[in-house]
């Protein structure tokens, strides 16, 4: 298999954090440069129709292009150890946790970097980014609580809300831009998350 992706764009770097979590180093990686526009070429087109990162290029020459699908389609294929969980509570409880950190905050902060200081050259919009950016703490407070009595989202290990939400951080540090603050149990988990090797060998 080959993940096709670009460095500390969110939905890549979701992927890749989880292969580090996962133990998985036989998943070739192949760079797309968004900085370059390669994702709009026919070529990436034939692996994505609308030019999105990240792909995956499975063993059969098919591509999966979200992020979550290549995420689960792995999990189902290297079960251990479990990051979505090994119950269908336990997995429902996963799945709700990645969805408020994907649109209650990756997709926030990725917009109002977008909107402020965009990679891709995007005009900068302030309104926008103000928008999108007050959209988040109310998720934020939720997914605080939920670390007063867990490590990590998961658990005592983590799962795949904490990679969602790790890339979601690494990508608002890149762009610059002042996240919503007060979180003293994201501050600490974000401390452990950045201390993993999954992190650290981005």
């Amino acid at each position: 298999m080959k993940l096709y992706y670009f460095p500390i764009a969110p939905n890549p770097t979701r992927v890749r954090i989880y292969l580090g979590e996962k133990g998985i180093d036989d998943v070739e990686m192949e760079l797309v440069s968004l900085i370059e526009g390669q994702q709009k070429s026919d070529t990436h087109k034939k692996r994505n129709p609308i030019g999105r990162l990240p792909v995956l290029e499975l063993d059969d020459g098919s591509f999966l292009t979200e992020s979550t699908a290549i995420i689960e389609y792995l999990e189902e294929l290297r079960p251990d150890p479990p990051m979505i969980g090994t119950t269908p509570e336990e997995r429902a409880k996963v799945r709700e946790l990645d969805r408020l950190a994907d649109i209650g905050v990756l997709i926030n902060f990725a917009r109002t970097v977008h909107a402020t200081n965009s990679p891709l050259g995007l005009p900068p919009c302030p309104e926008v980014a103000t928008d999108y950016i007050r959209r988040s703490p109310e998720v934020l407070a939720i997914l605080d609580r939920r670390l007063e009595q867990h490590t990590f989202l998961g658990g005592d290990q983590p799962c795949i809300a904490d990679c969602t939400l790790r890339a979601a951080y690494g990508f608002a540090e890149f762009g610059g831009i002042d996240v919503p603050s007060g979180f003293t149990q994201i501050d600490r988990w974000r401390k452990a998350m950045d201390e993993r090797a999954s992190v650290k060998n981005l």
